[in-house]
């Protein structure tokens, strides 16, 4: 609530002023009153100001009285009522001519006008104003906590937000992504924005409810900060054509407040929730449970489903700078996608994932329905996170054996951490999705520490070969793998390679000239390991 020229022009007093000029601006804010009492008055006033005066400092000097419009339309000054007769005979049509081209609204006031009762006039108005914005901020103020001691949580709070200013109420996040609203499931909603880090002006926001598209003259967007932290936005859809209203402005400012600290009530709940959980799963790791069925129990006061056969999913970052990686941690946690996603891709209800925070990673436990398909599931499960993700960095996704009893949850969570340890060259480049089931010999050359004991090996038994690709420009080493992996069988490598018998006959014989024998089935096992020992090396060189 504020008061306008227009409104001025309405109250006791000025019944009988004449806008003379400038009437584009009648519903220019007024915050202050000003008497002219001295040529220079610039320094002494404020925008949004109203000026009374007599013009009686610059009634003898022109070429102030030429400037003193453009003047005070660049301090962006309200308006100006001007009582003429005793210093001036008319106001000059100079200021006229300017008032309309600026559109500062020029009053004349009458003869018999009084400026101090015209100005204590203004000031009243202006307490009025300030007394009834008090009243509607502890008004405001005193319902919404009634509502915060009622026990509401965040989403009744964004609704009862709604009825209070009469208008339809979003929540996002700090990445301007949707987290709820007033609004009926039914509507359809899309948050667009583009930002700009180099020029803020040039940054993009809207929203789409169904088919209508509110831009930013049809929001308001209210921060919600408290205790040093961001946690989102509040915004409000007006109506089209609709001015905002101060008074809605306060009930907005009031409301982030309150779900500010609703967000950190929760927050802390949840993270004891957090911190609860994970001692409860260290407990598991650490063999404290003798029985199944106890544990199974003791999951359920974390609203967690916890069945056999399960999976582990853990997930790991390349960030290196702790507080950032727990952020990127803390913010997929938060998200909930990863449980949603897991519940989604491999068919199992909700309650049956839980995520949780542990020896720098994330780990999503997923008790299984079925374990038909659940390879492919699983696959399409990393797959997802690293797309929902990607933003954040380079992830790391690796997926256990399946566990069939309690026993075997310590062991197994060991061994598909020893993936993040295989592939941590590998992280720095890219993300990647693995099975621990997969990487084979790989979990035992990890814990050979002396890595030039491993490429002298490799030299030893495929060197010639390396030699013989660098120098031909071939690539030997690639029919060597098929050869190897379809056991020897000139015919189906051929096939697996899409080239023609006789050329595959050729370059058998040709890995033969360069000592590699696949009748002597102990020489190629030790070629087999020699080449699984290079792809290692490769891995481990990133």
């Amino acid at each position: 609530m504020f008061i306008t020229i227009s409104d001025v022009l309405n109250m006791e007093g000025f019944e009988d002023v004449e806008v003379l000029a400038g009437e584009a601006g009648l519903s220019r804010r007024v915050e202050n009153v000003y008497f002219m009492e001295v040529p220079d008055i610039y320094t002494y006033i404020d925008q949004n100001g109203l000026l009374l005066t007599t013009l009686y400092p610059v009634a003898d000097k022109p070429e102030h009285i030429e400037t003193l419009i453009p003047k005070l339309a660049e301090l962006n000054l309200a308006g100006i009522a001007i009582k003429p007769g005793r210093y001036v005979a008319e106001i000059p049509t100079i200021m006229v001519e300017q008032a309309n081209e600026l559109g500062i609204p020029l009053i004349k006031l009458p003869d018999g006008a009084n400026l101090s009762t015209l100005t204590n006039q203004v000031l009243t108005k202006f307490l009025d104003v300030k007394t009834s914005l008090l009243e509607f901020r502890n008004k405001m103020h005193q319902q919404l906590l009634e509502l915060l001691l009622e026990g509401t949580d965040v989403n009744k709070f964004v609704h009862s937000i709604a009825s209070l200013v009469n208008a339809p109420v979003l929540l996002l996040n700090n990445d301007f992504e949707y987290v709820g609203s007033s609004l009926h499931n039914e509507h359809k909603i899309s948050i667009q924005h583009k930002a700009y880090n180099s020029d803020a002006s040039k940054s993009t926001f809207s929203v789409q409810v169904d088919n209508t598209v509110y831009d930013k003259n049809d929001l308001f967007i209210q921060c919600i900060f408290a205790g040093g932290n961001d946690y989102g936005f509040l915004v409000i859809l007006l109506e089209k054509e609709k001015n905002l209203t101060e008074d809605l402005i306060i009930a907005i400012e009031q409301a982030s407040f309150i779900i500010a600290f609703l967000f950190q009530t929760e927050q802390t709940l949840l993270q004891k929730e957090r911190n609860h959980l994970s001692s409860f799963v260290r407990d598991i790791f650490h063999n404290q449970y003798t029985s199944q069925t106890e544990m199974i129990e003791k999951a359920k006061v974390f609203r967690w489903n916890l069945q056999f056969p399960l999976v582990l999913v853990s997930i790991k970052t390349n960030e290196k700078d702790s507080e950032k990686k727990l952020g990127i941690f803390h913010k997929m946690l938060d998200s909930g996608l990863i449980e949603g996603s897991a519940s989604k891709m491999v068919d199992v209800p909700i309650e049956n994932c839980k995520v949780l925070y542990t020896n720098d990673s994330l780990v999503c436990f997923i008790s299984l329905v079925s374990e038909k398909n659940v390879r492919k599931k699983l696959q399409n499960l990393g797959d997802t996170i690293l797309t929902l993700f990607e933003k954040n960095g380079h992830l790391g996704v690796s997926i256990s054996d399946t566990v069939h009893h309690f026993n075997q949850m310590k062991e197994y969570y060991d061994n598909s951490t020893l993936v993040f340890q295989v592939y941590k060259e590998h992280l720095q480049k890219q993300s990647y999705v693995h099975f621990y089931g997969d990487i084979g010999l790989f979990r035992l050359f990890h814990y050979v520490d002396n890595l030039y004991m491993l490429e002298d090996f490799v030299t030893e038994k495929l060197g010639k070969v390396f030699e013989y690709d660098k120098k031909k420009n071939t690539n030997l080493l690639e029919t060597l793998k098929y050869y190897i992996k379809n056991n020897t069988n000139v015919q189906k490598t051929a096939e697996d390679m899409f080239v023609h018998y006789n050329t595959m006959r050729y370059r058998i014989n040709k890995l033969k000239e360069l000592g590699i024998d696949g009748e002597d089935g102990f020489e190629l096992t030790e070629i087999s390991l020699a080449y699984q020992l290079h792809q290692y090396l490769q891995l481990k060189k990133g």
